[in-house]
C-alpha cells in the first residue's frame, strides 16, 4: 500500500509541475519587460506579417478618448520599460515634461524609469490598462482611478491624479 501512495503523489506533483510550467510559471519575467504592441488579430485583416505589423497604424493617433486610452497605456507601460519610443506620446514644452518624472527630458526621464521604481510600481505598470477618462474641450482627461493592472501594485502617488492629453495631427500627447 505504500508504495501505491507514493506513485500517486509522484504524479501528482508531476502533473503541478508540468501544469506550472505550461502557464508560465517558469519564473522567467521576459515576458513583463516587453512593450505592449497589438495583437495579429488586432491588425486589419486579421493576421500580420514584419511588414504588415510595421505599417500597422499608432493605436495613440486613434481619435475620441479610445485613443487617448492607448496613448497614455502605450505611454506608461513603455516608460515602466524604459522605452524612450514612448516619447512620442509626450508633448514637448508641456507641464507633463518639466515635471518631477521628465525633468524637462522625456528620453532621459523615461530610461531612467526602471531604475527608481519599486519592483512592485514597475510591474504594475507593465500591465496597466486605461479603462475610463473623458473629453473636455478637446483634451482627454484620464484620473488615476481610470488606471487598472493585472499584477504589481501602485498608488496614485507613483504616477499623478489625473493625466490630460491633447490630440495633435499625428496622435494623442500628454500635456499635463
Amino acid at each position: 500500500m505504500a508504495h501505491a501512495s507514493l506513485v500517486r503523489s509522484g504524479c501528482a506533483s508531476l502533473a503541478i509541475s508540468l501544469l506550472a510550467a505550461a502557464c508560465g510559471g517558469g519564473g522567467d519575467d521576459a515576458e513583463g519587460r516587453k512593450v505592449y504592441t497589438p495583437p495579429a488579430s488586432a491588425t486589419p485583416g486579421g493576421t500580420a506579417s514584419p511588414q504588415a505589423t510595421a505599417t500597422a497604424p499608432d493605436p495613440g493617433a486613434v481619435d475620441g478618448i479610445g485613443g487617448a486610452r492607448a496613448a497614455l497605456q502605450a505611454f506608461l507601460r513603455g516608460q515602466a520599460a524604459g522605452d524612450a519610443a514612448v516619447c512620442r506620446y509626450v508633448a514637448v514644452n508641456e507641464a507633463f515634461v518639466n515635471g518631477p518624472a521628465l525633468k524637462g527630458d522625456c528620453t532621459r526621464g523615461v530610461e531612467n524609469t526602471p531604475h527608481v521604481l519599486r519592483p512592485q510600481e514597475r510591474q504594475a505598470m507593465r500591465t496597466v490598462v486605461v479603462t475610463g477618462g473623458r473629453l473636455r474641450d478637446g483634451d482627454a482627461v484620464i484620473p488615476f482611478t481610470a488606471l487598472h493592472w493585472t499584477s504589481g501594485n501602485m498608488t496614485v502617488n507613483t504616477l499623478q491624479d489625473t493625466f490630460i492629453l491633447r490630440r495633435t495631427k499625428l496622435a494623442w500627447q500628454i500635456v499635463g
